[in-house]
């Protein structure tokens, strides 16, 4: 495994099983067909440089296996999204992602860092992970704003 420090995470990945893996894997909108994951799908390939970079560091094509939730339209037309995909890999230290809001709180809010224009976070609380998905995994959560293209 090759460790690399993103944002405020250290972790260790195997980045070539992680691209085997979604490789192989079909499209986000082959399992749901909503209009804002079929928007999502086709924003990946409007996303700047930076972030596509990101993503394929990790060895994710960000088309394929996450889960996709929109929240809201901004008022400059893009759309805010929360999508989180899996690693194959550890994390070694770093802050933990989510963190109740407050003492007493069962809500949990995320602890995400900026990075390439996007919040990002990594964890090892899982959410539906493919059964077929290589072990050990780590949870790479994104939050960022894209343009509205899907018609």
């Amino acid at each position: 495994m090759e460790q690399i420090k993103i944002g405020a995470w250290t972790i260790a990945i195997d980045v070539g099983k992680t691209t085997s893996f979604y490789d192989e894997c079909h499209l986000i909108t082959e399992d749901c067909k909503c209009d804002y994951c079929a928007n999502y799908v086709l924003a990946c390939e409007k996303l700047p440089q930076s972030v596509k970079d990101l993503f394929h560091s990790l060895g994710i094509d960000p088309r394929k296996e996450g889960e996709v939730s929109h929240y809201l339209e901004n008022k400059d037309g893009t759309h805010l999204y929360h999508v989180f995909y899996h690693i194959v890999g550890t994390i070694i230290e770093g802050p933990e992602l989510w963190a109740p809001t407050t003492e007493e709180s069962e809500t949990s809010s995320p602890n995400c860092v900026e990075q390439n224009g996007i919040d990002i976070g990594f964890s090892e609380d899982l959410d539906l992970v493919p059964e077929e998905f290589p072990t050990p995994t780590i949870q790479f959560e994104i939050q960022m704003n894209v343009p509205w293209i899907f018609s």
